[in-house]
């Protein structure tokens, strides 16, 4: 099972593994595109990019209720509404790089809630969510790419 918080390194130690020219089993992002993604959903919930809601208040509960309270994983092709069809530019020189960025962005989620353990960061598909409430997202989120790279 994926997990940020107790198997963070185990994580990381797999996205390591990744060679940037391996091509994905769904999807058009890169491996640097899907790492410097992930770092960019955790910056939603770290305090440092925070987001609006982006569905209608019933849609989003009913979409949290979907992702967050069920035993359902993530499906191919689901974008959220803040992202483009393209590719984003690129951030970071290289997939190491993007690795290390991501490792960073965790650490300060894990700051953010040991300062201010009540907030309810907004995650512009589903609202505002707990801290455990993200945790969830998270690993359905990166286990979802893991897949993509048949890492997971």
């Amino acid at each position: 099972m994926t997990d940020i918080i107790h198997g963070r390194e185990e994580i990381l130690a797999l996205l390591r593994s990744l060679k940037a020219d391996r091509q994905p089993a769904f999807g058009i992002m890169t491996p640097q595109h899907m790492v410097e993604h992930l770092a960019f959903t955790v910056r939603f919930s770290n305090g440092k990019l925070p987001q609006q809601l982006y569905y209608r208040e019933e849609k989003a509960q009913k979409f949290k209720q979907y992702t967050i309270y069920s035993d359902r994983e993530m499906v191919p092709g689901f974008r959220a509404p803040m992202l483009t069809e393209a590719l984003s530019p690129l951030a970071h020189a290289d997939l190491p790089e993007a690795i290390e960025a991501l490792g960073r962005e965790l650490e300060a989620f894990d700051s953010f809630f040991l300062l201010h353990p009540d907030e309810k960061p907004v995650n512009p598909t589903m609202g505002a969510l707990t801290y455990q409430e993200w945790v969830t997202f998270h690993n359905k989120h990166f286990r979802h790419h893991l897949r993509q790279y048949n890492l997971a």
